[in-house]
């Protein structure tokens, strides 16, 4: 993993990322912390480009490609930052000589291998439950099980968290699902007969359906062509000043693979400074730390003393309704469910609106301030130092350190350009 940061204001932009990149495999985990992540995107140019989560796109280092890149632009101004993003990400898409049709045809295998051994991982670990729970023998439940984890995959590729569906990517061409279909049914079909003959191979009881099976082949296309990124995927991040911005930008995307000649992506995030706006706070990939400081309480603290408000309250009401006399069973009920449902979700609501409010007003509030008016010398320290908190909190607890390593910050303005550095992380 990785820890990285943009901060804008409208004089500069400075971007820190960490070096730390970790290798990990059955019973093996090996950090290493000398990874660039931090490069600038065409020669000359006030732009630069960060990566994280994954160093390769399709077996190809992320460096390379975006070397490769910056030899065919040769210092090529473009109008804004989104035009830079766009060319880069067309540049990826429409270059056979970078990643040939059989490259293509190997990276969807293994994207839709990766997306069957979640199922299968999963499968396993439900089976696992049902038979700790000792419910009934399990190998009577074998493919009820399996189709309901097929079932809970298929369901998330169409359905975000928030129950609202999930669209197609708007990078494809309408119709792309069908073209997945006819160009690599075939690899879909040996996929499925290969899952399927693995798990009888430790589940002798599973039988599939052919429903379960059409799920399957749906979830091979929903895994390229569905706004969902569950496979391994590498967000970049541009930031800087096109030829006609006067103030600089941001555009960050989640990419994947290139698939018949279009990489899937999607616009992650994107912020524009103007002449009356304030600055750019923004954290990427692990964030936790940098997170705490801009709003002054830690993120999951947050959804525990949410968590516990709601219980208290709770328990609260029900007392209260349980003490009141001269009130049948079903009065009870009733007042307790119109108060739950009504009168205690606005009141919790209004209680944790007023502390975002403090938190904004004592500690975001000033930090943004200071950022808006901050030297672009200054900027880029503060960046870094952002990376540092993370770096340290990995330190002083007992886990991995996946952040960490010199600090790479590039400072971009206007008229001076890209300015590098690279900073120690220990405190």
């Amino acid at each position: 993993m990785t820890s990285e940061v943009v901060l804008m204001n409208r004089q500069a932009v400075a971007m820190a990322a960490d070096s730390a990149v970790t290798i990990s495999g059955d019973r093996y985990l090996k950090t290493y912390q000398s990874a660039d992540k931090l490069f600038p995107l065409v020669d000359g140019q006030p732009i630069a480009v960060m990566i994280y989560n994954n160093a390769e796109i399709m077996s190809t280092p992320w460096e390379t490609v975006i070397s490769l890149y910056r030899e065919q632009a040769r210092g090529r101004p473009l109008d804004t930052v989104e035009a830079y993003a766009e060319d880069f990400m067309e540049f990826l898409s429409g270059n056979p000589d970078l990643f040939p049709a059989e490259h293509q045809d190997t990276e969807f295998f293994k994207v839709v291998a990766v997306v069957y051994t979640v199922i299968a991982e999963e499968f396993d670990h439900q089976v696992r439950k049902f038979q700790q729970a000792k419910a009934a023998p399990v190998r009577e439940h074998l493919s009820s099980i399996f189709e309901f984890v097929v079932g809970q995959i298929h369901t998330d590729y169409q359905r975000c968290p928030d129950d609202s569906p999930r669209g197609d990517l708007a990078c494809f061409p309408k119709g792309m699902g069908e073209q997945v279909r006819r160009r690599y049914g075939g690899e879909i079909e040996q996929l499925i007969d290969s899952l399927i003959q693995s798990l009888r191979n430790d589940f002798p009881g599973l039988s599939v359906s052919e429903g379960t099976k059409t799920r399957l082949r749906e979830i091979a296309v929903f895994a390229v062509t569905k706004d969902a990124f569950f496979e391994h995927f590498t967000g970049v991040v541009f930031a800087g000043f096109g030829a006609r911005e006067k103030f600089p930008s941001m555009r960050s995307y989640l990419t994947s693979s290139v698939i018949l000649g279009i990489l899937k992506r999607k616009r992650d995030r994107e912020a524009d400074i103007g002449s009356d706006s304030g600055p750019v706070f923004q954290p990427f990939a692990q964030d936790r730390m940098i997170r705490t400081f801009l709003t002054g309480m830690d993120q999951y603290l947050r959804m525990f003393i949410y968590g516990e408000t709601l219980k208290l309250t709770n328990g609260l009401v029900s007392d209260i309704v349980r003490r009141a006399p001269n009130l049948t069973d079903a009065q009870r009920n009733a007042i307790y469910k119109d108060y739950s449902q009504n009168n205690l979700a606005h009141a919790l609501n209004e209680f944790f609106r007023s502390v975002d409010g403090y938190q904004y007003a004592v500690h975001t509030r000033p930090i943004l301030r200071a950022v808006n008016s901050l030297p672009k010398k200054e900027l880029g320290e503060t960046a870094a130092s952002l990376i540092k908190l993370n770096s340290f909190q990995q330190k002083v607890m007992n886990s991995v350190e996946t952040v960490g390593g010199p600090i790479d910050v590039a400072v971009i303005t206007r008229n001076g350009g890209l300015e590098w550095k690279r900073e120690k992380a220990e405190l």
